[in-house]
């Protein structure tokens, strides 16, 4: 008898999709390899028999600063809880972890991950992926999953032998021959752009080449409109390396086809909100929220426009400073409407067809996509902006009918055009460019649902108090529009962003000399809304409910909105007690006692421009809610100055503050940056103060961050 185990069990965890789809495309090509199994989301871990499965494979991604996906809470709640010290004896294990290297903890699901299952008896039969979304994920997800099967035949049971599978995977999936360009296909193909592609667009694709984007209907205020970006860009690749090749290795598998679009009879319930599609899910209940307020907190000349919003929830009351919401803010209406056109949907008519979304194993943000519009699951369902992975090039490429085209897209995907497969991922093409790029592409939609990323929240933290504002939120955000890297120069904009701000207007800044920005206050019966849905808060960046705990917030740029929802709640937390009266001759020296001190450095580029909330924390300041305010102002001097560069000049008070009288960190922002170079600056504090070690000082911070004494919410 056979000492493999009969079957294996992959569990998930997902914030974003991405997870989830690596999962279950891997138990899709682990069944087409002969292997038996089942695939589950981590917090339906009971279904998976764990202690009475031989193989386990983990795929986790990671939220926040390394902390587990949502979908994954009663999964790390079962193994916290777990006493049996060989719960998993007989379970052999792998982990691919994904996360990101501009976070401080890289991959920390991951690592915590096999840590606890090992310590519960698993063995592992795999060394743990560690992909990087900072370099692309694809650089390290691909090889570790091509090189799992043999690893997993020796352990696990197979249906088909070796010799069985490798004619149907390794020739029409790992490798293709192509045809070596002639003469004229160079000339014409260097390098490869949309501009020399134009004469063979069809008739339907042509529009959308250079297409203006006129999304923008609002009224703008105190100011004039500018001029639109294109729709579509050409993208450029260098062929060179595909000019005498006649095999391409390395490809990826082609996705499995598992969705069916079926057409349904109009579905004639009320939709789940005015706006929103059935299908739209949250972890949350959605609130129809309408925005009440609205102004430009940045200042003319500031690098970065800055919008602050008041929300009106109504009755919704049940939030904290530190919680975070979710905006669901759809897709472009005009890069929708392109594609679809693109692909030959006529949108006008198609809008009133419904379908429904059937398949095996649906991914969690189709499964409830029943009589829906195309057109709504072009607005809702898909990411249509991200850079492509190289599973949606492969797709493409099965559906393109030129040979140029086609051998395009397999040398993108392929190890060959590794370098070219970056350099594209750096243009940041949409759905559109692809599509217009390579014309004789036209995948069906199924297809495009089988292999296109979820559409995301946006996700924001909430910048005011409910003691203060009980039935509303505000929150302040950056305009999200940067250009592509060189030689590329492609003006891009954020999803969301650009929503909420077409959605209210285009409010215009203050210039330098007005420090008040000015506040358009919307009447109630022009009110827009915006659907959302709160955040679980599994990271407790909350305030302590111990109000005597000092606390260390620091928080450039727009990571001092949610301070100024701590400060707000501190300063009626403070109102509140003294109104009770009982404080003694001495109000003001009496209350401090029951409050906490709280230090808040705060960093900008220029007071003139981008010192937002400046009038708060100045009332902050005079309130004493603030007892100290420490500025970093960076391009006000040839000397840049950084948070943690005053971290760094304060080290031996901070020492004190920090492990003498307790204080909690908080940290919001960058990450990348910023808070890279606020952990080194605590590192070094310790190093100083406490003659340690480097590696040390480390570890004590991740013990901060464990015991909850050290909170960070950042964002790459």
């Amino acid at each position: 008898m056979s000492d493999k185990a009969p079957s294996y069990a992959i569990l998930w965890a997902s914030q974003t999709g991405n997870a989830e789809w690596i999962a279950k495309a891997i138990h899709k090509e682990a069944q087409s390899r002969g292997f038996t199994g089942e695939c589950f989301v981590m917090n339906e871990f009971e279904l998976a028999n764990m202690d009475k499965t031989g193989v386990l494979i983990f795929v986790t991604s990671n939220t926040g600063d390394g902390d587990p996906p949502d979908n994954s809470s009663k999964f790390w709640r079962f193994l916290r809880r777990q006493k049996q010290k060989d719960y998993l004896a007989q379970a052999k294990i792998t982990v691919l972890g994904l996360g990101d290297t501009n976070y401080t903890n890289f991959n920390n699901s991951a690592v915590r991950l096999e840590k606890k299952v090992k310590e519960l008896g698993a063995t592992v039969f795999y060394e743990k992926g560690m992909a990087d979304d900072a370099e692309g994920l694809e650089n390290v997800v691909d090889p570790w999953i091509a090189n799992l099967w043999s690893v997993l035949a020796e352990i696990c049971q197979q249906k088909v032998s070796e010799g069985d599978q490798t004619a149907e995977i390794t020739k029409g999936v790992s490798e293709v021959e192509i045809a070596p360009m002639t003469a004229a296909e160079k000339a014409a193909q260097e390098p490869f752009s949309m501009t020399e592609r134009r004469s063979t667009i069809p008739e339907t694709v042509a529009p959308y080449t250079g297409l203006p984007n006129s999304l923008v209907k609002g009224t703008q205020i105190n100011g004039d409109s500018k001029p639109a970006a294109p729709l579509s860009h050409k993208i450029h690749v260098d062929t060179s390396a595909l000019e005498n090749a006649t095999q391409l290795t390395g490809l990826p598998r082609v996705p499995a086809a598992y969705i069916k679009l079926v057409k349904v009879e109009k579905n004639a319930e009320k939709p789940l909100t005015e706006k929103l599609p059935r299908f739209v899910y949250t972890p949350t209940p959605i609130i129809e929220a309408t925005v009440s307020k609205v102004s430009c907190i940045s200042r003319k000349g500031a690098l970065k426009r800055t919008l602050h919003l008041e929300l009106d929830l109504g009755e919704h009351t049940d939030f904290q400073p530190g919680d975070a919401f979710g905006v669901i803010a759809p897709n472009d209406e005009d890069l929708v409407q392109a594609i679809l056109t693109r692909l030959g949907i006529k949108t006008a008519e198609e809008e009133m067809q419904q379908f429904s979304v059937e398949g095996d194993d649906l991914p969690s943000h189709l499964k409830h996509a029943s009589g829906v519009t195309l057109i709504d699951l072009f607005r809702y369902g898909l990411d249509l902006t991200t850079a492509p992975r190289k599973a949606l090039l492969r797709m493409l490429g099965e559906y393109t009918s030129d040979a140029q085209e086609k051998n395009l897209l397999m040398f993108l995907c392929s190890k060959q055009g590794l370098a070219q497969f970056n350099s594209l991922r750096d243009q940041q093409p949409t759905l559109l460019d692809l599509l217009v790029s390579f014309p004789s592409c036209n995948p069906p939609i199924e297809r495009l649902l089988d292999t296109l990323p979820a559409h995301m929240p946006r996700y924001y933290s909430i910048a005011n108090s409910p003691l203060a504002h009980p039935h509303a939120i505000r929150f302040a955000f950056n305009i999200v529009q940067y250009t592509t890297p060189e030689p590329y120069n492609v003006a891009r904009k954020g999803v969301a962003t650009t929503w909420l701000d077409n959605l209210t207007g285009l409010v215009e800044a203050a210039t330098s000399s007005d420090n008040t920005a000015p506040v358009v206050e919307i009447p109630v019966s022009q009110r827009i809304s915006v659907p959302i849905f709160f955040k679980i808060n599994n990271n407790g960046f909350v305030l302590p409910t111990d109000t005597t705990k000092p606390l260390l917030l620091i928080g450039p740029g727009t990571g001092i909105a949610p301070f100024i929802g701590f400060l707000e709640h501190r300063d009626k937390q403070r109102q509140i007690r003294r109104s009770l009266g009982g404080v003694g001759a001495f109000p003001d020296r009496d209350i401090a006692t029951e409050f906490g001190e709280i230090r808040v450095y705060y960093g900008f580029r220029e007071r003139s421009k981008d010192y937002l909330f400046d009038a708060e924390l100045k009332e902050f300041v005079d309130r004493d809610v603030i007892t100290h305010l420490e500025l970093a102002v960076s391009r006000e001097s040839e000397n840049k100055v950084y948070v943690q560069d005053l971290i760094r000049r304060d080290q031996k008070d901070l020492y004190d503050f920090i492990v003498n009288k307790g204080a909690l960190i908080y940290v919001c922002g960058d990450a990348k940056g910023m808070a890279t170079g606020v952990h080194e600056a605590l590192a070094n504090m310790l190093v100083e103060n406490e003659q340690l070690e480097k590696m040390e000082a480390m570890k004590t911070l991740t013990r901060w961050i464990t015991e909850k004494k050290y909170l960070r919410d950042l964002w790459a």
